[in-house]
């Protein structure tokens, strides 16, 4: 992620990378080639020989020359690094998820306020112009009310790395990987009246429900499954005249009569755009509506709530976000 972070800061213009820090040396000297993930992008290689590099992360935190710090950190070192970034008068993007607890999350927005930094999870489906169709879909009510909603991620567990299969350090699937999902949920609908998930059977996997009286049935399923599994996301939202949906081939749009148009959606690659208008509000000094870390927070607590209905069996869980 820290490779497709500063892929997108490097085309923005006025924005100068003046420092990173990483454990590992070839990162370190700019050759970001052997990163990807379940991205599938190219890493890429950057000149950093202008660049003040760090090995301990709390070094560049202390360097008063920047204004700005991206935090693409193992998930258990967000607040800490976060803290030590507003702390010390920087504004902060940190990655999905916000935090590993909804106490770290509250510590975090209570600092950003504190030193009136700008605070912005990168939730970054909220800048995806698939999703962004999807809210207009949604919000704008030409098609009646939303009947039903399924979200969908899942992914072969993430073998190439050394933290995220380690649930103390990334919180497990539910919270590393569909928080996308279930921030879309909160964005979309707000939030459900109680919940419950159950174990797919796989490694760390959920079906789960979100229940809304007198509202739309809402599903998420998805997680980590065996190693090779490949990549996917999509979404199926019906409203009463029509359904949209994202698919492996492209979003469609199916209206009331059973036929489909294929929908591109015009607009910026989501990373290019998250990281673009964090910079925006760090230049104006304003906090980010279109994704505040309220917010972000509130995913997490519905994430940590889910995993628990899982760890019960799938008991049904009062949602008081």
């Amino acid at each position: 992620m820290g490779a497709a972070h500063i892929g997108a800061f490097s085309k923005l213009p006025g924005v100068e990378v003046a420092a990173v820090s990483s454990g590992n040396a070839l990162a370190l000297s700019g050759d970001l080639s052997q990163t990807g993930g379940n991205l599938g992008r190219e890493g890429g290689k950057y000149d950093f020989s202008k660049v003040r590099k760090y090995k301990d992360w709390r070094d560049l935190t202390a360097d008063k020359d920047l204004d700005a710090v991206d935090i693409c950190l193992p998930t258990d070192l967000h607040a800490p690094a976060a803290a030590a970034a507003l702390q010390t008068g920087k504004h902060v993007l940190c990655e999905k998820p916000m935090a590993l607890t909804t106490e770290e999350c509250d510590r975090m927005i209570a600092l950003a306020r504190q030193h009136n930094r700008v605070l912005m999870i990168a939730q970054v489906l909220r800048f995806w112009p698939e999703y962004l169709y999807l809210k207009e879909f949604v919000s704008g009510g030409k098609y009646g009310r939303i009947q039903s909603a399924t979200f969908v991620r899942r992914s072969g567990i993430p073998d190439w790395s050394k933290w995220l299969t380690d649930s103390s350090r990334s919180g497990g699937a539910i919270l590393d990987m569909l928080i996308h999902d279930l921030d879309q949920i909160l964005w979309l609908f707000g939030a459900p009246k109680r919940l419950a998930g159950k174990s797919l059977g796989e490694i760390d996997t959920v079906s789960a429900t979100l229940l809304y009286p007198n509202g739309p049935e809402v599903r998420v399923q998805g997680g980590w499954f065996a190693p090779g599994t490949p990549f996917a996301m999509g979404f199926n939202v019906r409203a009463e005249r029509a359904e949209l949906e994202l698919t492996p081939e492209g979003l469609r749009f199916n209206d009331a009569s059973g036929s489909t148009t294929v929908l591109k959606p015009e607009g910026p690659d989501g990373y290019e755009a998250e990281t673009a208008y964090f910079v925006q509000c760090c230049e104006t000094n304003t906090q980010p509506v279109r994704c505040p870390p309220e917010e972000s927070a509130k995913a997490v607590t519905l994430a940590l709530l889910l995993n628990k209905s899982r760890v019960e069996g799938g008991n049904q869980i009062e949602c008081h976000l």
